[in-house]
C-alpha cells in the first residue's frame, strides 16, 4: 500500500509541476549588437518584447557608431570601438552577435573579421545581418523608393548573407529584414491605407521619417521591432499578445515580411536550453516511472 502511495505521489508532483510550464517560454540569448542608427532602436526594443513573448534571461550589449562608421568594416578598423567591441567578445558568453550594413562597405570583409573573432571566443555564437532601409527616402517616389530597396533585397542582401553562410558551414547567419517595413508601410501611405500617419517626414509619432536623412519614425521602429523579434525568437506574430496601439495592423505586416522573406537561415541551431524544457523533461520522465512502478507492483 505504501509503494501504491508513493508512485502516486510521483505522478500527482510530476502533474503539478507540468502545469506550472509555459511552454512557450524560452532562455534568451546574451547578445551583443553593433551598428547604426538604423540598427539601434530595434536592438533597443529587443529586450521589451523578449519579456513581453515570455523570452526570460535575454540580455544584451548595444554599440552605436552613427551613418556608415556603424558599419562592420568601419568598426573594426575604428581602435575605440573596436576594443569595446572585442571586450564583449572576449568573454567567451556571447551566443548572438548582429550586425547591419551601408553600401560604402559594400564587401565581406568587416562581417568575416567580426565572425572570426567571435566564433574563437564561442564556436556556437548566431550570426544576425539586420538588413536597412535606403535613406534620403523623399529624393525618390514612392514606385522608385519601393522597387530599390527590393531589388538591393534581391541583387544585394541575399548574396551578401548567401557568401557568408558558404564560407562558415554549419554556423547559423541569418537575416533580419526590418528595412523591408519601410516599403511596405510607403505603399501603405501613398495608397492612403496609413491612417496612423499623416506625412512622410516629419514629428515621429506621425510619420513615417523623422528627417531629410530618413531617420525612422515611431510606426517604422515598431514595425521594425516586431520583425526583430520574430527573426531571433521565432515568435509567431499573429498571436503574441501584445497591443502595438496603432490603427494599422503592424503586426500583421511584421508577420507577412517574415513570411515571404524569411530570415534566410537555413542551419539547424541550437536553442539554450531553459528551465522549462529541463522541468518538462523532468515531469514526463516521473510519470513514466511512476506508471511503469505502478505496472510492476500490480503484477505482484
Amino acid at each position: 500500500m505504501k509503494i501504491l502511495y508513493l508512485n502516486l505521489s510521483l505522478i500527482f508532483f510530476a502533474l503539478l509541476l507540468l502545469t506550472s510550464i509555459n511552454t512557450k517560454a524560452e532562455t534568451g540569448y546574451n547578445s551583443l549588437f553593433i551598428g547604426h542608427s538604423f540598427f539601434r532602436p530595434f536592438a533597443e526594443g529587443l529586450p521589451f518584447h523578449a519579456n513581453q513573448a515570455g523570452i526570460t534571461g535575454h540580455q544584451q550589449t548595444v554599440v552605436f557608431s552613427g551613418g556608415c562608421s556603424g558599419a562592420p568594416q568601419a568598426l573594426w578598423e575604428d581602435d575605440e570601438k573596436s576594443q569595446e567591441i572585442k571586450q564583449v567578445l572576449d568573454g567567451s558568453d556571447i551566443d548572438l552577435f548582429g550586425m547591419t550594413y551601408c553600401g560604402d562597405y559594400n564587401t565581406t570583409e568587416g562581417y568575416e573579421n567580426w565572425i572570426n573573432y567571435a566564433l574563437e571566443k564561442n564556436p556556437n555564437t548566431r550570426i544576425a545581418i539586420a538588413l536597412p532601409w535606403l535613406d534620403y527616402p523623399s529624393l525618390s517616389t514612392t514606385e522608385d523608393y519601393v522597387n530599390s530597396l527590393f531589388s538591393a533585397y534581391e541583387e544585394g542582401w541575399k548574396n551578401l548573407i548567401f557568401q557568408l553562410k558558404a564560407s562558415y558551414p554549419g554556423v547559423s547567419i541569418f537575416s533580419i529584414p526590418h528595412g523591408l517595413a519601410a516599403a511596405e508601410l510607403r505603399l501603405l501611405f501613398e495608397d492612403g491605407n496609413l491612417p496612423d500617419v499623416n506625412s512622410l517626414t516629419g514629428v515621429s509619432t506621425i510619420s513615417l521619417f523623422t528627417d531629410f536623412k530618413g531617420h525612422a519614425g515611431s510606426i517604422l521602429k515598431s514595425t521594425g521591432r516586431l520583425i526583430w523579434l520574430g527573426a531571433i525568437y521565432d515568435i509567431d506574430l499573429t498571436t503574441y499578445a501584445y497591443n502595438p496601439g496603432y490603427d494599422t495592423d503592424i503586426k500583421a505586416i511584421a508577420n507577412d515580411i517574415l513570411n515571404e522573406y524569411g530570415t534566410l537561415d537555413y542551419t539547424n541551431h541550437p536553442v539554450p536550453i531553459s528551465t522549462n524544457v529541463l522541468a518538462l523533461i523532468l515531469g514526463v520522465s516521473l510519470i513514466s516511472l511512476g506508471i511503469i512502478r505502478n505496472k510492476k507492483n500490480s503484477k505482484v
